[in-house]
């Protein structure tokens, strides 16, 4: 069942317009977050935008990266405590990756972006960017963005490809 929602999911970019049921996303969340902490530390957090206006903002944070997130009716900002674990940039990729994965399961779609580092649109890091607009300090980082909602169209599955090449015994 794993291999079938890893074939399956796919980033999507076109939402249609419905909501998606909070109860249901913050039981994901929650599924999301028991993936692997080093120490059992759990750095990672969320913040749920739902409100459009405050979606909008984010669209227009980057020229190119962000645009399509005014379509989609909830993004979740996944954030990390840096201090009480090294490796909260892991964490959150894991976390962010087990999310999509459950979304899909559930008939939800989603995409990844980048924003642990680099600037705006409008020139400004991305740290000082979730400082100032969401309240995200020190030592909170956020290091992605998963928009989330129902697809608007059919994408077509991956396909399986040979891992041969790519896997290497011993030494690379």
């Amino acid at each position: 069942m794993l291999k079938e929602l890893i074939l399956k999911r796919r980033t999507v970019r076109k939402y249609k317009d419905k909501e998606v049921d909070r109860e249901k996303l913050e039981e994901l969340l929650m599924y999301a977050s028991m993936g692997p902490s080093n120490g059992n530390s759990h750095p990672v957090e969320f913040i749920v935008v739902d409100d459009k206006e405050k979606i909008e903002e984010l669209s227009n944070m980057d020229s190119f990266a962000t645009l399509y997130l005014k379509e989609a009716p909830v993004v979740v900002i996944v954030i990390a405590n840096t201090e009480i674990c090294k490796t909260w940039v892991e964490e959150a990729s894991l976390t962010a990756a087990y999310l999509q994965l459950l979304l899909e399961e559930e008939g939800l779609s989603s995409s990844w972006i980048n924003v642990k580092e680099g600037n705006t649109a409008g020139k400004i890091s991305y740290e000082e960017y979730f400082a100032e607009n969401f309240g995200v300090k020190k030592p909170y980082r956020a290091q992605c963005l998963i928009p989330i909602g129902y697809k608007k169209s059919g994408t077509k599955d991956h396909e399986e490809f040979d891992v041969s090449s790519k896997v290497h015994y011993n030494k690379f």
